[in-house]
């Protein structure tokens, strides 16, 4: 079992998705300093390109990533009420914010940094 190089944190983010120019919905599930999972119904394969758009729980500050998938969890329709299906993104770039952010996740949240990548 590989292990994650960085601490994730769970935490439930609405967010927004595009990739080539259409929009979906999300939510972030969970978060480090390297990458994200989001779970959405949107589309899209290893390599693509994909902005992300929050807003800072604890302010009204919204922050903008840019992000690769790195893998996708496709789940069948008659498994969704129990799996949610959704991108594991890897962060290219993340302003200030996203890491001010973030530490204030790690001071309320339990890491998952035992857990398989």
């Amino acid at each position: 079992m590989a292990t994650r190089l960085e601490p994730r944190y769970r935490k439930r983010i609405p967010c927004k998705l595009t990739r080539s120019r259409s929009t979906f919905s999300g939510l972030v599930v969970d978060l480090s300093r390297r990458g994200l999972f989001v779970q959405t119904g949107a589309v899209a394969k290893a390599g693509d390109d994909v902005e992300i758009v929050i807003r800072s729980w604890n302010s009204e500050t919204t922050i903008v990533l840019n992000t690769q998938v790195m893998w996708r969890r496709s789940v069948p329709l008659q498994l969704r009420s129990v799996v949610e299906g959704g991108l594991g993104l890897q962060i290219c770039y993340a302003p200030e914010p996203y890491y001010v952010m973030l530490a204030e996740a790690s001071q309320g949240s339990v890491s998952n940094r035992g857990r398989g990548a």
